[in-house]
């Protein structure tokens, strides 16, 4: 059935939505609500932008809506390791049996217990990243942010300590699968991918041969049960979860310190009221989502709203105007924690393509949050931080400078 029908329009009807002009560039958040105030989509050169809650959660798993897959990437001239990528190890673009049979694969060597086992390590390394700072200032973003997922996720894998700034170089450069416009940024992304696919496969082999106690070794083992991966498929997917794991907690980690310095005495009671940081992090997600929009692709024409929509035009899930709709919250802009339902249920996507790495981002970034009241007071964000590109798919803090003092 088509979503919302009424007297159809046509796209060049569409409030336009310039998510390159200065309007835009300057408070994507304000750009978004005066588009909303004119219906519940827009036009812009992404394509066509739904930004109400309601019919962005009707559309997330629409089996009509394809994600952007292997194909899309070759037409547009990616190289190679990206077109492979996409075929092999970009889950959010398969379907049918593949996708079921990988899903299978990794649900079940991912196990949860394992990640929640380690939180009391995670949050461990939060606070020797903490003692690293100077006496009262940081680059959060570097110091911080940036380093501690990654070290988290090489010691899930079994990764050597050595050996994360390899892969950190490498999958901060896969940001750039993020960017409007994406073409110039295929040498980079394409040096990337070779890397990163290069030493899992090495790793693969070693684990083979030498299980550990890591998420790679339960892999293998589990392909004996669950269904047999190619060495393709199982390195590309584990590039994958690289690429995930690292960008999208960097920025939201980021962002979501941000929320909680920016509102007036959440730092200090989620210090008095550790039990409230989960809270805090979901609110974060909500109101500083770090993907901004997911792009579907229409396999059949299909009806949203009142705009009849073409087989193959893009269509943009904005996932930020979303979680600010004041006909799904209450008091959409501020951090409300706790909130009460309903919550933003949308960030690590539903079904068959929620995030498999959604538990490892909330407990990273939840013992993140709590060695970090723990360990700082009077926090401040020190100057304006600079971000990424508002227009991009995935957006949050490139460089926040904080000032603090530590605890006792």
């Amino acid at each position: 059935m088509d979503i919302g029908v009424t007297a159809q329009v046509e796209e060049q009807d569409l409030p336009e939505l310039d998510v390159l002009g200065e309007d835009f560039q300057a408070d994507a958040v304000a750009a978004l609500a005066a588009a909303r105030t004119r219906g519940g989509l827009a036009r812009s050169r992404r394509g066509v932008e739904v930004l109400g809650y309601d019919q962005v959660a009707a559309l997330v798993n629409d089996t009509r809506l394809d994600s952007q897959n292997a194909s899309v990437y070759a037409r547009m001239g990616g190289p190679p390791s990206l077109v492979d990528f996409a075929e092999d190890g970009l889950l959010v673009a398969m379907s049918g049996d593949k996708h079921r049979r990988i899903r299978r694969v990794f649900s079940a060597g991912f196990r949860v217990r394992y990640v929640q086992s380690q939180r009391s390590v995670m949050h461990a390394t939060a606070l020797d990243l903490v003692g690293s700072w100077g006496e009262d200032d940081c680059e959060f973003v570097r110091e911080f942010s940036s380093p501690f997922p990654m070290h988290v996720l090489c010691r899930l894998l079994g990764v050597p300590v050595d050996d994360i700034p390899i892969f950190t170089a490498a999958a901060t450069e896969l940001h750039l699968l993020a960017a409007v416009p994406l073409a110039p940024g295929f040498p980079r992304i394409d040096a990337a991918l070779r890397k990163l696919a290069d030493y899992i496969a090495d790793l693969v082999d070693r684990r083979r041969r030498r299980p550990e106690e890591d998420i790679v070794s339960s892999l293998i083992a589990v392909q004996e049960t669950e269904g047999r991966l190619s060495d393709t498929e199982l390195a590309w997917n584990l590039v994958n979860l690289i690429f995930a794991g690292q960008d999208t907690t960097r920025y939201q980690l980021a962002s979501t310190v941000r929320a909680i310095v920016e509102t007036p005495g959440t730092w200090e009671r989620l210090a008095e009221q550790p039990e409230l940081i989960p809270a805090a992090v979901e609110e974060a997600l909500r109101l500083y989502p770090v993907t901004r929009f997911l792009v579907r692709i229409p396999s059949a024409d299909l009806t949203i709203g009142n705009l009849r929509v073409r087989a193959g035009r893009r269509v943009i899930l904005n996932l930020l105007a979303a979680s600010r709709d004041p006909d799904r919250f209450q008091r959409p802009d501020e951090l409300v924690v706790p909130r009460k339902e309903p919550l933003f249920d949308i960030p690590f996507g539903w079904g068959m393509h929620h995030c498999l790495g959604a538990t490892v981002a909330r407990v990273e970034m939840e013992a993140a949050i709590a060695a970090l009241v723990t360990a700082c007071t009077d926090v401040r964000i020190a100057q304006p931080p600079e971000f990424t590109p508002p227009a991009g798919m995935l957006y949050g803090p490139e460089r926040m400078r904080l000032t603090f003092s530590r605890r006792g």
